[in-house]
């Protein structure tokens, strides 16, 4: 494999895909936490789609939404 970034120890290597792991799987948790209260706030009229349209922007995750959108740049 030809990659950009290479790392050619394997014990540090695989110290930093555990690490890159861990991160990914915090920020998942933290997206899921968001958008949870984030749908919540929607379901029960406290903000407005405009506003959570404006909040899944924020978040980076409106294509995942409208994807259909998304393609169309």
């Amino acid at each position: 494999m030809n990659h950009r970034l290479m790392v050619s120890d394997p014990a540090i290597r695989k110290q930093l895909q555990l690490a890159g792991l861990r991160f990914a799987y915090s920020r998942a948790r933290w997206l899921a936490s968001e958008t949870r209260v984030l749908g919540l706030q929607l379901k029960h009229n406290r903000i407005s789609s405009a506003q959570a349209d404006l909040k899944l922007e924020q978040l980076g995750v409106l294509d995942l939404v409208y994807p259909e959108l998304m393609s169309a740049e």
